[in-house]
């Protein structure tokens, strides 16, 4: 039985790597072949695109994963010049939010757990775009601009994704195959 359990536990890691490492090459790739999966306004590059990804892999892949998801997006598009130094706390906070909340969902309504989805501009917003306005010079003016511009670009993405994971669920892929 403890074999049996160990195999399982193995597998669902395997398949929690594969599918990291699948997200964050999507989430580069949407990033910059598509002519309108980012915009920049004022030095910070806005990408719908990273909001989808983080949305996916809250819900199917939990803290620690979509973290180092959102962190390797981050650190690719950073360094390849088609990411601002925005993207870490802007995206990571996304993750983390859709990570914690999806955690309660799943143990206390598991049938909506997709819906976690939809609280990932909670954490772009009033934690990364509250960053990026100390970053670029704190008052309520920089506070509201970012806060706006970091909302639309997550709205979208996380709507986005969402639809994703309605999608991934109905095909057969639901949080169940990644973890627990």
């Amino acid at each position: 039985m403890s074999e049996e359990k160990n195999a399982t536990n193995k597998n669902k890691l395997t398949l929690r790597i594969g599918l990291t490492a699948i997200l964050i090459a999507v989430g580069v790739v949407l990033s910059y072949i598509n002519p309108f999966g980012y915009f920049t306004i004022s030095g910070t590059k806005i990408n719908p695109f990273a909001h989808l990804i983080n949305a996916i892999s809250g819900v199917l892949l939990g803290f620690s994963f979509s973290v180092i998801a959102a962190s390797s997006i981050a650190i690719i598009r950073y360094s390849t010049g088609i990411g601002s130094i925005h993207a870490f706390h802007g995206g990571i906070s996304g993750a983390i939010i859709v990570s914690i909340l999806s955690h309660f969902l799943y143990k206390k309504y598991p049938k909506y757990v997709e819906y976690a989805a939809f609280f990932e501009p909670f954490g772009t917003v009033f934690i990364g775009g509250t960053i990026t306005a100390i970053i670029e010079g704190l008052t309520i003016g920089n506070l509201l601009f970012y806060w706006g511009i970091f909302l639309a670009s997550s709205a979208i993405g996380s709507a986005l994704g969402f639809i994703l994971l309605k999608i991934i669920k109905d095909s057969g892929y639901s949080r169940e195959t990644f973890l627990n």
